[in-house]
């Protein structure tokens, strides 16, 4: 009897440690993506020419968001988001373009 105490409480512990892992797993995943990095670089580089600076993936509003931020051939760096299940481009804007202006008007008051 005390074999079959022992053996029960050793396999709802394998479980319960097993349903840990498990969910903890779960919350660290990322779901799949339908769109990979390759083709979310691709889409970006369709909206802004240059050279990519780096891609992050992301999860925004409830979504995954690839951030691909890209240095255009006049130093512009811009920053493209593409939703990573669809493909599409939901935001394309300046990156930083706000503490450049305040720098110049810094230099030109000094």
């Amino acid at each position: 009897m005390d074999k079959k105490l022992i053996c029960g409480t050793v396999a709802a512990g394998v479980l319960l440690v097993t349903g840990a892992l498990g969910a903890a797993t779960a919350q660290t995943t990322p779901a799949a993506v339908a769109v990979d990095e390759a083709k979310a670089v691709e889409i970006a580089l369709g909206e802004v020419a240059g050279t990519v600076q780096e891609t992050e993936l992301e999860q925004e509003d409830g979504k995954q968001v690839y951030e691909i931020e890209i240095l255009t051939a006049d130093g512009q760096e811009m920053e493209v988001e593409i939703d990573a299940q669809t493909g599409a481009v939901l935001e394309v804007e300046a990156d930083g373009d706000d503490d450049d202006d305040d720098d110049d008007d810094d230099k030109s008051a000094g």
